[in-house]
């Protein structure tokens, strides 16, 4: 496992290892219950799932999406997980390199491809995932303030008659007190125009974690950007997975967590292009 293919092929699998659990995750959390136990099992003849069932995406092919036991059919949404992370964990390893911070993102991928999903079934964002992220956040601005000798602070500068006054605070705060702040004046005025609620709670704290990851600057902004340039694609694909009306409420949580995987991935050269087109 030298190789380059080779370390390829054990972090994609390890990375689809990690998507099964994604899956666990996703079922289980919304319904606040424990993600460690008990042992999955057929929600239609409940028959627990042995590990000849569980295999990363191959289990899925062998047995024809079907369960060993009784026969049902399950969603192929647990392979599309399985291999949507496998392959983030590959994207983070070949553009980022084999090191710690490219691990830290694959972890963060995890958490928006677990907001992705759980956001399309129940329209919420849970709390514990957006304090990860902001904690992500925090301790990699912090980590950058370390080793850049406070390279990574925001100045704020006041002068006045008799003085001048500096504040430095963190970018990753200041990133997530205007990501925040920012969503939750577009979705009170929205709310004002069209006289009904169009953004949720979650989203806003979502946009404070991203803020807290990206800062307050380009990167956030493009991050949003792409949020609102992808929500049309991603809008369709949704009410056709769910068979909504056109007329359906279509939550903006999975915009955010697919434009924010893709910045985590490429933060510079999708800043860049965001800034070409504008300027």
């Amino acid at each position: 496992m030298s190789s380059p293919w080779g370390l390829t092929i054990m972090v994609l699998l390890i990375g689809m290892a990690v998507g099964s659990f994604l899956n666990v995750v996703i079922f289980r959390l919304p319904r606040r219950e424990s993600v460690v136990s008990p042992r999955s099992r057929c929600l239609s003849c409940g028959a627990a799932l042995t590990a000849l069932d569980l295999v990363p995406v191959f289990s899925y092919i062998f047995l024809w999406g079907k369960c060993r036991h009784c026969g049902r059919a399950f969603s192929p949404r647990y392979m599309i997980v399985e291999v949507l992370t496998g392959l983030s964990a590959v994207a983070s390893l070949t553009f980022i390199g084999p090191n710690l911070y490219a691990v830290s993102v694959f972890v963060m991928i995890c958490i928006l491809i677990a907001i992705f999903f759980i956001d399309l079934d129940w329209m919420i964002i849970p709390d514990e995932m957006v304090l990860l992220l902001v904690g992500f956040g925090v301790s990699l601005n912090g980590l950058g303030i370390w080793r850049a000798q406070f390279g990574e602070l925001i100045l704020f500068t006041e002068r006045t008659a008799l003085a001048t006054y500096t504040i430095s605070l963190p970018g990753s705060i200041v990133g997530m007190v205007l990501g925040a702040g920012v969503f939750l004046l577009i979705g009170w005025a929205s709310e004002k125009i069209v006289r009904r609620p169009t953004m949720g709670g979650g989203d806003v704290k979502l946009a404070g974690a991203m803020g807290a990851l990206l800062g307050p600057g380009y990167q956030f902004l493009a991050f949003f950007l792409y949020a609102v340039f992808v929500g049309a694609l991603i809008g369709l694909l949704a009410m056709a997975f769910r068979r909504k009306k056109r007329r359906g409420y279509i939550p903006f949580g999975p915009m955010l967590a697919a434009s924010g995987a893709a910045m985590l991935l490429f933060p510079a050269e999708l800043t860049a292009f965001i800034v070409h087109i504008y300027t």
